[in-house]
Protein backbone atom coordinates (compact mmCIF):
# COMPACT_ATOMS: atom_id res chain seq x y z
CA UNK A 1 0.00 0.00 0.00
CA UNK A 2 1.60 3.66 -0.79
CA UNK A 3 2.41 5.96 1.85
CA UNK A 4 0.55 9.24 1.62
CA UNK A 5 2.18 12.39 2.70
CA UNK A 6 5.21 10.85 3.44
CA UNK A 7 8.09 12.42 4.68
CA UNK A 8 9.92 14.00 2.37
CA UNK A 9 12.89 12.50 1.10
CA UNK A 10 16.09 14.26 2.65
CA UNK A 11 18.77 11.74 0.51
CA UNK A 12 19.35 10.05 -2.42
CA UNK A 13 20.33 6.48 -2.97
CA UNK A 14 22.65 4.97 -5.43
CA UNK A 15 23.84 1.78 -5.73
CA UNK A 16 22.56 0.92 -1.93
CA UNK A 17 24.67 3.81 -0.51
CA UNK A 18 21.92 6.94 0.67
CA UNK A 19 23.84 10.28 0.54
CA UNK A 20 22.40 13.63 2.17
CA UNK A 21 21.27 16.19 -0.67
CA UNK A 22 20.72 19.93 0.01
CA UNK A 23 16.95 19.78 -0.68
CA UNK A 24 16.19 23.71 0.53
CA UNK A 25 14.31 24.73 -3.07
CA UNK A 26 16.88 27.08 -3.63
CA UNK A 27 19.00 24.27 -4.47
CA UNK A 28 17.26 22.64 -7.17
CA UNK A 29 16.60 26.40 -8.78
CA UNK A 30 20.67 26.85 -8.84
CA UNK A 31 20.50 23.10 -10.34
CA UNK A 32 18.26 24.20 -13.15
CA UNK A 33 19.75 27.28 -14.18
CA UNK A 34 23.20 25.75 -14.45
CA UNK A 35 21.68 22.48 -16.74
CA UNK A 36 19.86 25.62 -18.71
CA UNK A 37 23.53 27.56 -19.02
CA UNK A 38 24.77 26.21 -22.69
CA UNK A 39 28.03 28.42 -22.28
CA UNK A 40 28.58 26.35 -18.97
CA UNK A 41 32.05 23.58 -19.49
CA UNK A 42 31.46 20.02 -18.47
CA UNK A 43 33.57 20.87 -15.20
CA UNK A 44 32.22 23.63 -14.23
CA UNK A 45 28.51 22.29 -15.01
CA UNK A 46 29.57 19.60 -12.73
CA UNK A 47 31.39 21.25 -9.72
CA UNK A 48 28.35 24.05 -10.12
CA UNK A 49 26.00 20.56 -9.53
CA UNK A 50 27.53 19.15 -6.79
CA UNK A 51 28.19 22.27 -4.83
CA UNK A 52 24.25 23.11 -4.84
CA UNK A 53 23.03 19.76 -4.15
CA UNK A 54 26.28 18.31 -1.72
CA UNK A 55 28.69 19.39 1.18
CA UNK A 56 31.93 18.59 1.82
CA UNK A 57 30.68 15.85 4.15
CA UNK A 58 29.16 14.42 0.90
CA UNK A 59 32.38 14.49 -0.81
CA UNK A 60 33.74 11.11 0.11
CA UNK A 61 30.98 9.25 -0.91
CA UNK A 62 30.46 10.94 -4.15
CA UNK A 63 34.35 10.42 -4.96
CA UNK A 64 34.15 6.55 -3.85
CA UNK A 65 30.66 6.05 -6.44
CA UNK A 66 32.43 7.87 -9.05
CA UNK A 67 35.80 6.10 -8.33
CA UNK A 68 33.65 2.58 -8.79
CA UNK A 69 32.11 3.65 -12.48
CA UNK A 70 28.78 4.65 -10.57
CA UNK A 71 28.73 8.40 -11.96
CA UNK A 72 26.00 7.08 -14.09
CA UNK A 73 23.91 6.04 -11.00
CA UNK A 74 24.66 9.06 -9.09
CA UNK A 75 23.33 11.74 -12.22
CA UNK A 76 19.90 9.21 -12.19
CA UNK A 77 19.57 9.50 -8.72
CA UNK A 78 19.93 13.22 -8.40
CA UNK A 79 17.78 13.87 -11.76
CA UNK A 80 15.04 11.76 -9.98
CA UNK A 81 15.14 13.88 -7.10
CA UNK A 82 15.30 17.07 -9.23
CA UNK A 83 12.00 15.87 -11.27
CA UNK A 84 10.31 15.25 -7.16
CA UNK A 85 10.46 11.60 -7.73
CA UNK A 86 8.30 11.46 -10.85
CA UNK A 87 9.33 9.48 -13.97
CA UNK A 88 11.09 11.21 -17.20
CA UNK A 89 8.37 12.33 -19.31
CA UNK A 90 8.45 10.96 -22.86
CA UNK A 91 10.28 12.51 -25.19
CA UNK A 92 7.86 14.68 -27.24
CA UNK A 93 6.82 16.82 -23.89
CA UNK A 94 10.61 17.52 -22.97
CA UNK A 95 10.45 19.20 -26.52
CA UNK A 96 8.28 21.54 -25.27
CA UNK A 97 8.32 25.72 -24.96
CA UNK A 98 9.58 26.33 -21.99
CA UNK A 99 7.55 28.53 -19.69
CA UNK A 100 9.54 29.97 -17.14
CA UNK A 101 12.91 31.01 -16.29
CA UNK A 102 13.74 30.99 -12.36
CA UNK A 103 16.25 33.88 -13.34
CA UNK A 104 13.98 35.97 -15.86
CA UNK A 105 10.90 35.34 -13.68
CA UNK A 106 12.14 34.99 -10.48
CA UNK A 107 9.90 38.43 -8.79
CA UNK A 108 6.95 37.40 -10.51
CA UNK A 109 7.27 34.17 -8.92
CA UNK A 110 7.84 35.65 -5.76
CA UNK A 111 4.99 37.77 -6.07
CA UNK A 112 2.74 34.94 -7.13
CA UNK A 113 4.09 32.74 -3.75
CA UNK A 114 3.77 36.01 -1.65
CA UNK A 115 -0.08 36.00 -2.81
CA UNK A 116 -1.28 32.73 -2.98
CA UNK A 117 0.57 31.20 0.31
CA UNK A 118 1.22 34.27 2.21
CA UNK A 119 4.85 33.19 1.76
CA UNK A 120 8.24 35.43 1.65
CA UNK A 121 10.33 33.31 -0.93
CA UNK A 122 13.21 35.76 0.05
CA UNK A 123 13.24 35.81 4.16
CA UNK A 124 11.71 32.10 4.35
CA UNK A 125 15.14 29.78 6.28
CA UNK A 126 13.27 26.53 4.14
CA UNK A 127 11.26 25.21 1.57
CA UNK A 128 11.69 21.74 0.47
CA UNK A 129 12.35 21.91 -2.86
CA UNK A 130 9.34 18.96 -3.45
CA UNK A 131 6.92 21.41 -1.66
CA UNK A 132 8.07 24.28 -3.82
CA UNK A 133 7.98 22.13 -6.85
CA UNK A 134 4.04 21.13 -5.92
CA UNK A 135 3.24 24.86 -4.80
CA UNK A 136 4.53 26.40 -7.98
CA UNK A 137 2.84 23.91 -10.62
CA UNK A 138 -0.48 25.06 -8.51
CA UNK A 139 -0.24 28.84 -8.58
CA UNK A 140 -3.40 30.23 -9.81
CA UNK A 141 -4.09 31.37 -13.17
CA UNK A 142 -4.78 34.94 -11.55
CA UNK A 143 -1.06 35.03 -10.77
CA UNK A 144 0.88 37.49 -13.10
CA UNK A 145 3.38 34.45 -13.55
CA UNK A 146 0.52 32.13 -14.45
CA UNK A 147 -0.70 34.26 -17.48
CA UNK A 148 2.60 34.81 -18.54
CA UNK A 149 3.54 31.04 -18.97
CA UNK A 150 0.04 30.45 -20.62
CA UNK A 151 1.34 33.24 -23.42
CA UNK A 152 4.64 31.42 -23.85
CA UNK A 153 3.41 28.21 -24.06
CA UNK A 154 -0.10 28.75 -26.47
CA UNK A 155 0.13 27.83 -29.61
CA UNK A 156 -1.77 30.14 -32.62
CA UNK A 157 -4.93 27.76 -33.46
CA UNK A 158 -7.01 27.39 -36.22
CA UNK A 159 -10.04 29.82 -36.27
CA UNK A 160 -7.51 32.56 -34.58
CA UNK A 161 -8.83 36.25 -36.46
CA UNK A 162 -5.74 38.09 -37.87
CA UNK A 163 -6.42 40.67 -34.87
CA UNK A 164 -5.79 37.54 -32.28
CA UNK A 165 -3.45 35.97 -33.66
CA UNK A 166 -1.37 39.44 -34.14
CA UNK A 167 -1.93 40.01 -30.34
CA UNK A 168 -0.65 36.80 -29.17
CA UNK A 169 2.73 37.47 -31.40
CA UNK A 170 3.28 40.61 -29.60
CA UNK A 171 2.68 38.99 -26.41
CA UNK A 172 4.69 36.05 -27.00
CA UNK A 173 7.96 38.50 -28.17
CA UNK A 174 7.58 40.67 -24.65
CA UNK A 175 7.41 37.51 -22.69
CA UNK A 176 10.21 35.47 -24.74
CA UNK A 177 12.73 33.84 -22.55
CA UNK A 178 16.48 33.54 -23.75
CA UNK A 179 16.63 30.68 -26.75
CA UNK A 180 17.97 27.43 -24.46
CA UNK A 181 18.43 23.99 -25.31
CA UNK A 182 15.59 21.46 -24.57
CA UNK A 183 15.03 19.73 -21.50
CA UNK A 184 16.00 16.83 -23.36
CA UNK A 185 19.21 18.13 -24.77
CA UNK A 186 19.74 19.84 -21.14
CA UNK A 187 19.42 16.11 -19.46
CA UNK A 188 21.75 14.27 -22.04
CA UNK A 189 24.24 17.23 -21.85
CA UNK A 190 24.23 16.97 -18.04
CA UNK A 191 25.09 12.89 -18.78
CA UNK A 192 27.48 13.50 -20.46
CA UNK A 193 28.77 16.15 -18.61
CA UNK A 194 28.54 14.06 -15.59
CA UNK A 195 30.15 11.08 -17.44
CA UNK A 196 33.49 12.81 -18.34
CA UNK A 197 34.21 14.44 -15.46
CA UNK A 198 34.95 11.60 -13.60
Amino acid sequence: MAAYFAELPKTIVVEGTEIPINTDFRASIAFEELIQNPQLTDESLVSGVLDAYFDESTAPMLAQLCIAGQSEALFRAIMDFYRCGEPARPAAEKTEKRAYSFSVDEKRIYAAFSEQYGIDLYSIDYLHWWKFSSMFSSLSDTTEIAKIMHIRTAEFEKGMTAKERAALRRAKRVYALPDLRTEEQREDDFAAAFASAF
